[in-house]
């Protein structure tokens, strides 16, 4: 522990860091003797692992809600299928800010500030406050139309839960950028893909070991031990046919999967192997010996897993959310030897430096701070940035009046440095010398993993509006500096560990262990506390497809008369009124939203959602001037077609069910 302070302390060169420094380093050495390196392997998670799911995680977030903000009026405004008084009345436990007004522009204003706070979180600004108003966002969404929600949106909901006790913001983020208050007075080295000193403990390892990274194992094990063990049915275990009748159900097949539904030894196979990997990845992700290799074959196969259910069913977020879960289980053997072989083989990642070092000069904060934060999101390789405003001694004079500085300039085509005070110098490898102004943008633009960008920079048009947007951002210097000020760390952000949250996660792991046996064994929760599982919305159930696959396959026709007698077909508008079944019922559903709302429509327990579709259907056709006088819409009925699945090809009967008749006036 002396050694590795002594070594920062001189790369700080502060007191005040080094006596942090000092307290950390006791804190590790600490957490060492408690948790061996073994138990860090097995439970823990790598600091980059855990940046690369918050980015990855808050991108799903913002395409969730950029892909439900295309039906804001039908599913979540006043004259939506599942109106507020509907969802208030339904769920005693729920909260939502969609509660307070239906107005359009008022829901997509909600969404709007969902998709900040994941974007807040994406870039690691202030990421724990971020990361928990996600999740309450997300719930306040889900909570609006539960009849939406697929397996997808309670695997994104339960992860953004534990995701509040991370420390995510520790690499790759604002919240990790040395603080203002450092400036002049550290000489920053840094890796984004190898090791951080700072962000290892004294036993060398970069992997965060807490309650709340075995809460994340916890729940991952739960998700796919209790989906296996439910699978109990001989259509998993000794038939092995699940997966033929799974995607023999028109409303979620795709072309594909309807392509290879033929091949009856294939899919046993899938069915197999699909059974037993839901058994092995949580242990994969723990192995005690091969650690490395063994989290990086259970992420492999998560993401085959569902990129495949993905390919052959309509499962929305569920094809994707899981795979971007896994990716917090990669292992540091990924980042330490995975990562740098990729890099020295794929021709593309050597255009990016390996070794860069940037020197600024200006005396303003804002391009110290506009460098520190450019490298920390886009330089892969090893950086050091010097800021040698502050520096005692100095001599500026040779690196800017020397020729081969001049030389330097002219070979990057950009115009000349009229203000040295104003600029920084770029040095990486391959590049002889410094580069400065204009040149240095370049150069470090080209160093970094947008050096694709570089080659448009060299032009005269570009050098010319950099010189522009340069002398601008000299004139707004203070209010640049003051905007830069606010978004960037004044103090370290070092996310801390607290004994009662550390007993809180416990409670909640077993809590939610609780409620998976109840699932499982057919018991009920205790009352008592019955309502922390929907308050807090951890209430689950993993059983798709489980105990049995859909034996049936389904379709729906909805035949309606205007007001002038005509029949129509509300549903497929335009087209004959016709009872024969489409060759895919799955691609006439709009979005996987309306095929979740759709397939509960048979349930008879379901009456007050038929009531509310069936106003919906007459509103829309009968308002907004879309069908006026005699095509108004008198009148219709839902029927609803089902058809046993035989699997030898045979002939079978299909049954039709009138679910809904409906008048509009």
């Amino acid at each position: 522990s002396r050694t590795v302070l002594a070594g920062r302390h001189h790369d700080m060169g502060s007191d005040s860091y080094a006596s942090d420094d000092a307290k950390r380093a006791v804190s590790n050495a600490w957490n060492s003797v408690r948790a061996p390196a073994l138990l860090k392997q097995c439970f823990g998670l790598d600091y980059r692992s855990m940046a690369l799911f918050r980015v990855m995680m808050s991108f799903t977030i913002m395409l969730d809600l950029w892909l439900r903000s295309y039906y804001i009026h039908d599913h979540y405004s006043s004259w939506a299928v599942w109106p507020i008084s509907n969802a208030v009345e339904n769920n005693h436990y729920s909260f939502s800010f969609h509660y307070i007004a239906g107005n359009y522009y008022f829901q997509a204003f909600l969404m709007l500030t969902a998709a900040f706070f994941a974007f807040c979180t994406m870039i690691g600004w202030h990421t724990r406050l971020f990361s928990f108003l996600n999740w309450i966002m997300l719930c306040s969404l889900q909570n609006r139309n539960p009849w939406l929600l697929d397996g997808g949106d309670e695997f994104m909901r339960m992860f953004l839960f534990w995701a509040m006790f991370l420390p995510l913001g520790t690499r790759f983020s604002i919240d990790s950028l040395p603080p203002r208050s450092a400036r002049g007075r550290v000489s920053i080295t840094n890796s984004n893909n190898g090791g951080n000193n700072n962000m290892r403990g004294s036993d060398g390892s970069s992997y965060y070991l807490a309650m709340g990274s075995v809460a994340v194992w916890s729940q991952f094990a739960m998700i796919y031990l209790f989906t296996a063990f439910l699978k109990w049915a001989p259509e998993w275990t000794t038939e092995y046919t699940a997966t033929q009748y799974a995607l023999s159900v028109d409303m979620f097949v795709t072309p594909l999967g309807h392509y290879l539904s033929t091949f009856t030894s294939l899919l046993k196979f899938l069915t197999w192997i699909v059974l037993y990997y839901e058994k092995a990845a949580p242990i994969l992700v723990i192995m005690p010996f091969a650690n490395g290799p063994s989290r990086i074959i259970a992420v492999l196969g998560i993401w085959a897993m569902h990129v495949g259910f993905g390919a052959c069913l309509l499962l929305g977020m569920f094809a994707w959310v899981p795979g971007v879960v896994s990716l917090i289980f990669l292992p540091s053997f990924f980042w330490e030897t995975v990562v740098p072989f990729v890099r020295a083989h794929i021709p593309l990642s050597r255009h990016v430096s390996r070794n860069l070092t940037l020197t600024v000069y200006t005396k303003g904060e804002s391009m110290w701070m506009a460098a520190t934060t450019f490298c920390m999101f886009f330089v892969w390789g090893r950086y050091q940035i010097i800021d040698a405003s502050q520096a005692e001694t100095r001599d500026p004079a040779p690196a800017y009046a020397s020729p081969d500085r001049a030389d330097i300039a002219l070979d990057m085509k950009a115009p000349p440095v009229l203000d040295p005070t104003q600029s920084f110098g770029v040095e990486h490898e391959g590049k002889r010398g410094l580069s400065f102004g204009y040149g240095g943008v370049v150069s470090l633009v080209g160093a970094s993993c947008l050096w694709f960008v570089a080659p448009l920079l060299r032009r005269a048009r570009f050098a010319s509006v950099a010189q522009y947007m340069t002398r601008l951002t000299q004139a707004l210097e203070k209010q640049h500096t003051v905007f830069s000020s606010w978004v960037y760390p004044s103090t370290p952000r070092r996310p801390k560990q607290y004994l009662v949250v550390e007993l809180l996660i416990l409670f909640f792991v077993l809590y939610i262990l609780n409620w998976n046996f109840a699932s499982f064994y057919k018991y009920p929760v205790n009352p008592d506390i019955f309502w922390i599982g929907p308050t807090f919305k951890i209430d689950q159930y993993w059983g798709m497809f489980a105990p049995h696959p859909p034996k049936d396959s389904s379709y729906f026709v909805i035949h309606g008369v205007t007001a002038g007698g005509e029949a129509v077909n509300v549903f497929r508008e335009g087209e004959p009124v016709t009872t024969e079944k489409p060759p895919l019922m799955s691609q006439l559903l709009p979005s996987q939203r309306w095929r979740q709302w759709l397939q509960n429509m048979p349930d008879s327990r379901l009456v007050q959602n038929r009531l509310n579709y069936g106003r919906y259907l007459c509103r829309e056709w009968n308002y907004w001037g879309r069908h006026p006088g005699d095509q108004q819409l008198k009148e219709f009925k839902i029927t609803w077609f089902r058809s046993p699945i035989r699997l030898d090809g045979g002939e079978v009967e299909t049954q039709s069910f009138v679910i809904w008749e409906h008048t509009c006036f």
